[in-house]
């Protein structure tokens, strides 16, 4: 993967982006724990995603061309 692209998925606006798809699920998964405990487990799991994020390897999908031109080499 060119550099680029790696600095782009670990960059903060991705971070956020990600974050932001999950924050429905999140937030339906803190209503099984207690009221006091809710700030605390969403700060958690939040840092967590980032982490994952930061640090996972991603692979590039190929498009629907690249595919394409893939299967007539093989």
């Amino acid at each position: 993967m060119p550099l680029n692209e790696l600095s782009e998925l670990r960059s903060t606006a991705f971070q956020q982006e990600v974050l932001d798809m999950l924050q429905p699920k999140i937030k339906s998964v803190l209503h099984q724990t207690s009221f006091q405990n809710r700030t605390d487990l969403e700060q958690e799991i939040s840092l967590l995603i980032i982490r994952v994020v930061k640090t996972k390897q991603f692979r590039k999908v190929p498009s629907f061309f690249e595919l394409i031109e893939n299967e007539k080499i093989i």
